[in-house]
């Protein structure tokens, strides 16, 4: 978002619809929302470029998205552009932005997407096995594409320039998200728990050996979802069904998993981790809010330093996140996909509290 457009919300910002005065002296906890131009698209994850656009897959529409916060005015469809896939019902799910600024996604008709921004084209590479259900997505530091097979318990890389796909199969447990730390790929195992199949496992592969290790996180029904990892060499993780954060530490010799408590059955989701001001940022599912813990006050197996705030659409369903270089939280609202009720949403919450109150020069 333009600077001057944080100058104008020193007066009046629009919250929720409504115009809410505030001094001069002081911002505000702000949620926006922007509509995307398809109705029902169900947005679910969302990237980042290099020019500070937002990227995003509508699962339900058969679309790409494209955010651009200098255009975007929020409650319209402003700024927000959108690329039809080439074939109907890919369901693209996860995506990110490579280095060169080509946006990979996974589409659930079992195939990796490209796009590329310049000319608009979209390649896909169809997967080797068959009804796979391609999660998240990630670029190793080589520029090769790692991706995780839900349903088939796979790790796939893809080469761009071959476009060859290579699988590796890792246990049972249906791997979700994933990270790339150094030399391994790291991902959550928590099963298909809308059908009362549980796991609740993190584990790893070494890119260069294949060599799988797993790591129980417990209660047997944790369900270890959204993951995400840190400069300084930890990784963090949602346990959608133990209402807790995970942390586990890299630099340790036998890393052990720290937890942080979340309060009732708030099912965590999504997780982005803001490196500048030390804030983990998730969504909750239970009601649907967006959470922060702020690390300067958190305490292992409490939850100090854990605060929620409401969004306005009860029907939102917030799902993916991330953090600009402003401290900005961008989310996607998905609504209730597996119950046919889509939303079309990108949420944006502007924070204010104690060292992310920032004023107007440092936006």
């Amino acid at each position: 978002m333009p600077k001057n457009s944080f100058d104008k919300l020193r007066f009046s910002v629009v919250v929720f619809g409504c115009f809410l005065g505030i001094s001069s002296q002081a911002f505000a906890d702000i949620v926006l929302e922007y509509h995307t131009p398809t109705p029902d698209s169900s947005p679910a994850d969302l990237a980042l470029d290099g020019r500070g656009n937002i990227w995003f897959t509508e699962i339900n529409a058969n679309r790409i998205g494209m955010l651009d916060p200098t255009k975007a005015k929020s409650l319209t469809s402003e700024g927000i552009t959108e690329y039809e896939l080439p074939n109907p019902n890919s369901r693209p799910y996860f995506l990110t932005v490579a280095k060169n600024g080509m946006i990979w996604f996974t589409e659930g008709g079992n195939r990796i997407g490209s796009l590329d921004p310049k000319t608009g084209k979209i390649k896909e590479y169809d997967i080797p096995s068959p009804h796979s259900e391609p999660h998240q997505i990630a670029e190793g530091q080589d520029g090769t594409i790692w991706f995780l097979e839900f349903h088939t318990n796979k790790i796939g890389r893809l080469d761009p320039l071959s476009g060859k796909i290579t699988e590796f199969p890792v246990g049972s447990g249906n791997p979700h998200a994933l990270v790339l730390v150094g030399n391994k790929v790291w991902y959550t195992q928590g099963g298909m728990y809308w059908v009362n199949i549980f796991f609740n496992k993190l584990g790893s592969m070494d890119i260069k050996t294949g060599n799988v290790e797993e790591t129980i996180i417990p209660p047997e029904k944790s369900v270890p979802h959204g993951l995400a990892a840190a400069k300084d060499g930890t990784i963090w993780l949602t346990e959608m069904f133990a209402s807790k954060l995970g942390k586990l530490d890299l630099k340790q010799k036998k890393p052990k998993i720290q937890e942080y408590h979340l309060g009732g059955e708030r099912k965590p989701h999504g997780i982005s981790f803001d490196e500048k001001r030390g804030y983990v940022w998730f969504t909750a599912a239970n009601p649907f809010a967006i959470g922060s813990l702020d690390l300067s006050q958190a305490k292992p197996g409490t939850g100090q330093g854990v605060k929620y705030y409401n969004l306005p659409d009860p029907n939102s369903r917030p799902t993916q996140i991330l953090v600009d270089e402003n401290g900005n939280v961008w989310f996607t609202e998905m609504g209730e996909y597996f119950q046919g009720k889509f939303n079309n949403k990108i949420g944006l919450l502007v924070p204010c509290e104690g060292k992310l109150c920032l004023d107007k020069n440092t936006r």
